[in-house]
């Protein structure tokens, strides 16, 4: 057997290995250790969470890597044994780095640490490497072997983290993520709706800034305010807005406002708009639609005049927007309509007549939905034919604080996120598409969870 020292290396002949990461025993101080394998590939990371062998997955899809067991002698000594056939490597796997970690404590209290490499066919043991210097590290790469002219080579490495197996683990690119949720994630070539409308004319969004309006559009909007007047206007009578039916308690929408006549007006064209209902401080849902496919906005007015919360942005043909506001109660609520020359209807309704999302829910454009569930997981999803659009989701509790629920930018946008304790207003924001939410019980992390100590 030979012995080297970190950052020796020699070759190992043979075809199967057996590897021994060996330290005393746990107990009297001794915190436990787990041993693992990454096989990494030539830029030295993993091409996917089936690439960490490990106490969850105790074998690699090709057979190449197995985790064999734990042995312990009468020296309370233990040694978790694993094995490598390089015949099985697979021809894009060109290093295997041997690992160990400890959840309860750091490697400064483990005496003994060594690895050892051992020919599986002779018995022969091949190379040993002790680690001498640890400290405060919960994970260490003992040692790799990696390819070198058609051979292969032992490396000692001896180098240490703090953030145990897991952040050892992605900064080789293990993700770790629940399969169950990945496997409900279609892909990303997955057809859109056939009769959504695509804008050919219209500049796509950049997705610098998932909070703004791209700056292209902006300009349409800074133009149409500046030569914003007093449009005329005219009461209407209701225009019907499709809806779910709603339900769930009304108690639960009463805490983010109270009830008021809901207040509805249309027009064409550019226009100011004074909300004259009495409406109490609290959210306030603004919805509006037009006709038309330019660019189109509603945005609140402050005490100055000047144009402020934005509550609709759409260049979807005849679509406008459902989105929450809040009214301090205070001065009167003005709203500004940036529209070019098309007929568009605004209201203005209490909280108590937005849809209940309850399990999962669908819809086109910006929208709102009241929850009023035990917290889990929001899945958020976003199907357009603009290019590359954003979606947002936040959660808005009633005293205002804001949980931001989805943040994605790309042809196809979705994430998944934690949703917090209802009741909670749902605001989806640049849905430019048609979306879909599900919402899902919470889920402990299965990959990193052990399965068997």
């Amino acid at each position: 057997m030979t012995q080297i020292i970190k950052g020796g290396n020699l070759p190992v002949p043979g075809q199967v290995w057996r590897i021994a990461v060996v330290r005393r025993a746990a107990g009297d101080g001794v915190p436990e250790v787990e041993a693992s394998a990454l096989l990494l590939d030539a830029t030295g990371r993993v091409r996917g969470d089936g690439d960490l062998v490990f106490y969850n997955q105790l074998t690699h899809p090709s057979g190449a890597v197995r985790h064999i067991g734990q042995v312990r002698d009468e020296e309370q000594r233990v040694a978790d044994w694993l094995e490598i056939d390089t015949a099985l490597v697979e021809p894009g796997v060109q290093r295997i780095a041997i690992t160990a970690s400890s959840e309860d404590g750091t490697f400064g209290q483990v005496p003994g640490l060594h690895i050892r490499t051992i020919s599986a066919g002779t018995g022969e043991q091949l190379a040993l490497y002790e680690v001498d210097d640890a400290s405060t590290e919960t994970a260490f790469v003992l040692g790799e072997f990696y390819r070198r002219e058609g051979a292969w080579k032992f490396r000692a490495v001896g180098q240490g983290w703090d953030s145990g197996l897991v952040g050892l683990a992605e900064d080789f690119g293990i993700v770790g993520r629940d399969p169950e949720a990945e496997a409900e994630v279609a892909p990303d070539d997955e057809p859109v709706h056939d009769d959504e409308p695509v804008h050919d004319d219209e500049p796509a969004s950049s997705g610098a800034s998932p909070e703004a309006i791209p700056e292209e559009l902006l300009s349409k909007v800074r133009e149409a305010e500046a030569e914003a007047g007093a449009a005329s206007v005219r009461t209407t009578p209701r225009v019907p807005v499709q809806r779910h039916p709603r339900t769930g308690p009304k108690s639960d929408a009463e805490l983010f406002g109270g009830e008021f006549p809901e207040f509805v007006r249309s027009g064409e064209g550019k226009a100011d708009i004074t909300v004259d209902v009495p409406i109490p401080a609290g959210y306030v849902v603004v919805e509006s639609t037009r006709k038309g496919d330019d660019y189109f906005t509603v945005r609140s007015i402050d005490a100055n005049g000047n144009s402020d919360a934005l509550l609709a942005s759409t260049l979807l043909k005849d679509q406008g927007a459902r989105r929450v506001l809040r009214y301090d109660g205070k001065a009167p609520l003005r709203l500004r309509v940036g529209a070019y020359g098309q007929p568009w209807t605004i209201a203005v309704r209490p909280v108590s007549t937005v849809e209940v999302l309850d399990g999962s829910a669908e819809g086109r454009g910006s929208d709102v939905l009241l929850y009023t569930g035990p917290a889990g997981l929001l899945s958020s999803r976003l199907r357009t034919r603009l290019g590359f659009e954003w979606f947002n989701v936040h959660g808005y509790e009633p005293d205002g604080r804001d949980h931001l629920l989805a943040n994605e930018a790309n042809r196809f946008p979705r994430d998944t996120r934690d949703l917090p304790e209802g009741p909670l207003l749902v605001q989806l924001v640049s849905a430019e598409g048609d979306w879909t939410l599900k919402v899902r019980p919470p889920k402990e992390n299965r990959f990193w969870r052990r399965a068997s100590r």
